[in-house]
């Protein structure tokens, strides 16, 4: 019998109500409600030795509901426009209906999978979580692309070079509930369910329906555990805003931020590349000399690469160009005790000026400076920006007022890091000593579940910064997805960035 049988709806059945949002996720929830932001995606390239069923990916999320309880949960908007949402517990994930958050595909040739990711990573960050559906369907999706390699092998044409089949699997989810680093978590839950998750496990069973246990319990929200009190440093931040504008600030004129807020969520646009590890090894090894962090170096060299495509792409806007304005998100999940396993929104942002350069080598006291911000604020809670949310009481009209100002944020540069290489699969096997070599490519074919390589990406935002770039670290690849919204910036010159940041890390990483 399906959970929903006989039972009152989410929204009538008071012990349905799990708890109220917090501070952040009451920011994420309104900002959706009214179609300013649609989600989150964390994509990762699974590798395996046998092709995947619907029925295996069903059992195995199974296991992945059951490990976060925060993805059986839905949301209860307020009544009152100053009101807080609330989570709820779904009735039940129906698994029959899984076509509304379960995408199946596979593409047509090896040369057209790069672009036919791309294109599915887009579509996903242009659906939207109606607010008709947040107390009835999961506030999350997952899209699997099977990779065709088109070319005979020592297999098939379905194979890789190991003789397993490659995938792509995208979690796209309500930023609500959790945040960038709770993808990576979903996705270590994933590859450990499909490795356990055996077909002799299905016998006897009915996978058709998951019905969230009655005493459903979630994390609280950060604001419970971490102390964002204002003191008297808030004076000085209520210009401020978190990660894609919290409160409007007093803008400098020679801010360039590309023009003002739309009047509505226009399509998100995406460009993914893929730093290859030998070019990571030696880019880390040179910001290690010049005690840099890779965020920080990240975020000057997206600015070098922003000055560099506009003077070539714009040069009466170039012109014009004094400052940017930078957000650069952080986690708070080690001050708030929880590690990196867990789904949770737990991240604050904190807001960098750069005035233009013309060498990024030139930079490097400003990458030093960003690098001792992002580790001191980490640790601090109390006077960070979050607790501004509580200084705004109608959530909805403060964004809809940002409509036809001036973007107060240039871009934003959001690291995951690097993904704990024991919770990515089994390990990939290599050939060594006599024994491998006689046992040959077989050795590598067998095996589990693995995850070689991840992207990281967020939809556009209307009053948010005018684009993003994204970063997530597997096996020694960093993966980067730089976003932006149709419209506020021309798609070529974006993927020029998207080029010219590609350039700049090779360039400076052979800069000891």
């Amino acid at each position: 019998m399906s959970a929903t049988d006989g039972e009152a709806s989410p929204a009538a059945e008071s012990s349905a109500v799990l708890r109220q949002a917090g501070l952040l996720e009451k920011f994420h929830v309104i900002r959706s409600s009214i179609s300013f932001y649609n989600n989150v995606i964390v994509s990762a390239s699974y590798s395996s030795p046998s092709p995947l069923s619907p029925e295996h990916l069903v059992r195995a999320l199974h296991s992945v509901l059951s490990t976060h309880p925060i993805l059986s949960a839905g949301i209860q908007l307020p009544e009152e426009k100053t009101g807080t949402p609330s989570f709820i517990r779904l009735p039940s994930i129906d698994f029959t209906k899984s076509q509304k958050f379960i995408i199946w595909e596979a593409s047509s040739t090896s040369s057209g999978h790069a672009n036919e990711y791309k294109k599915l990573l887009s579509r996903l960050h242009n659906i939207p979580f109606p607010n008709e559906e947040l107390t009835t369907l999961p506030l999350w999706k997952v899209a699997v692309l099977k990779r065709s390699y088109n070319t005979p092998t020592a297999h098939d044409s379905e194979t890789n070079s190991e003789g397993r089949i490659d995938y792509e699997i995208a979690f796209a989810f309500h930023h609500a509930i959790a945040d960038g680093l709770s993808g990576a978590a979903f996705h270590y839950s994933l590859v450990s369910a499909l490795n356990n998750a055996s077909e002799a496990s299905s016998v006897g069973s009915n996978w058709d329906v998951y019905t969230p246990p009655k005493d459903l319990e979630l994390l609280p929200p950060m604001d419970e555990v971490l102390d964002f009190g204002m003191g008297l440093k808030t004076a000085g931040k209520v210009a401020g805003f978190l990660g894609k504008s919290i409160l409007p600030s007093f803008l400098h004129k020679s801010l360039w931020a590309a023009g003002k807020v739309p009047d509505k969520l226009y399509p998100t646009k995406i460009e993914p590349l893929i730093v290859e590890p030998y070019v990571l090894e030696r880019l880390t090894k040179t910001l290690k000399t010049k005690k840099v962090g890779l965020t920080a170096f990240l975020t000057y060299a997206t600015a070098q690469s922003l000055f560099s495509v506009m003077k070539d792409w714009n040069k009466d806007e170039f012109a014009k160009m004094k400052n940017v304005k930078v957000s650069v998100p952080m986690s708070y999940r080690k001050t708030a005790g929880w590690d990196y396993t867990v789904m949770a929104d737990c991240v604050g942002a904190i807001n960098w000026d750069i005035g233009k350069f013309k060498e990024l080598e030139g930079e490097v006291s400003g990458m030093k400076k960003l690098t001792a911000e992002l580790r001191k604020e980490c640790m601090v809670t109390r006077d960070s920006e979050v607790g501004l949310i509580a200084l705004v009481g109608d959530l909805a009209g403060f964004f809809k007022g940002q409509v036809g100002k001036e973007r107060e944020l240039t871009f934003e540069v959001s690291n995951l890091g690097v993904w704990d290489a024991g919770k990515i699969g089994d390990e990939k096997k290599k050939e060594d000593g006599d024994k491998d070599a006689k046992e040959g490519s077989s050795k590598i074919a067998k095996g589990g579940w693995r995850i070689e390589e991840a992207l990281f990406s967020q939809s556009a935002s209307v009053s948010g910064p005018a684009f993003s770039v994204n970063v997530a670290t597997v096996n020694g690849k960093m993966g980067i997805v730089v976003q932006w919204m149709e419209g506020v910036i021309e798609d070529a010159m974006m993927e020029a960035l998207a080029k010219s940041l590609g350039n700049c890390l090779s360039a400076f990483s052979s800069k000891a």
